[in-house]
């Protein structure tokens, strides 16, 4: 089935509103991590008029600062998270776009004569670097981060960029662990892309997006935060 197809009838069937209470004040964690607290209240839209309770959401807007000092946010699904108790390395790993690796100093064994060097006439020559490298062919959509994974509703919730760009009349395809799904700006936040999640999939799993036939984004992402909500059928 096309994708603009699986679009339109997923939209169609589905239409989610979401609201958040947030609390007052932000905790501060020891790793650096300051995150706000909120219970998000998620909304089904049937066939009338009258909108009925789909279900509650307990989760965190969290906002960690790098060592580069670049700031980055994420969305913490449930009460409790191993990033509240993960060291500043991880942190670093999971969010930081420059990580620095460990370095070692080689040490020579102890010989009782030194190594002889020889010098040849013709100097061998070095095989070309064989890493691959993702050519990006234009701007960036999604932020890489997630707001809301719930595997129960097979549904994600990518950030998109902003200022979002204008994706009407745009041809949008998103592959999920190599698997082309359905995606559709929120119709309650269009700061964020709200997309099927394809079943039997394994975290870790590539993301990849093209926007009329050019890659935007193409990242990889861990699966921390997804979460399995037993919700009501609404009647």
């Amino acid at each position: 089935m096309p994708g603009k197809t699986k679009f339109f009838l997923l939209l169609s069937a589905i239409l989610l509103t979401m609201c958040r209470n947030y609390a007052n004040e932000p905790i501060t964690y020891e790793n650096g991590l300051s995150c706000r607290n909120y219970v998000e209240y998620r909304f089904f839209e049937g066939d009338g008029n009258e909108s009925r309770v789909y279900s509650t959401h307990e989760g965190a807007d969290c906002t960690y600062v790098c060592r580069d000092e670049s700031e980055h946010q994420t969305d913490v699904s449930g009460s409790a998270s191993e990033l509240y108790t993960a060291s500043v390395d991880e942190l670093e790993a999971q969010f930081c776009e420059f990580v620095v690796a460990p370095t070692f100093t080689p040490t020579l064994a102890d010989s009782p004569t030194p190594p002889i060097e020889s010098s040849p006439t013709n100097p061998p020559t070095q095989a070309p670097s064989a890493t691959a490298t993702i050519v990006f062919t234009a701007d960036p959509l999604l932020a890489g981060t997630v707001s809301m994974c719930d595997l129960g509703a097979k549904l994600i919730n990518f950030r998109i960029i902003e200022p979002a760009p204008e994706l009407t009349g745009r041809t949008l395809e998103v592959q999920i662990a190599d698997q082309e799904t359905a995606c559709y700006v929120n119709p309650a936040n269009s700061s964020l892309l709200t997309c099927a999640v394809p079943n039997e999939i394994s975290f870790p799993a590539r993301v990849v997006v093209t926007l009329d036939g050019a890659l935007v984004n193409d990242f990889i992402y861990s699966g921390l935060g997804c979460i399995v909500l037993t919700t009501p059928t609404p009647a």
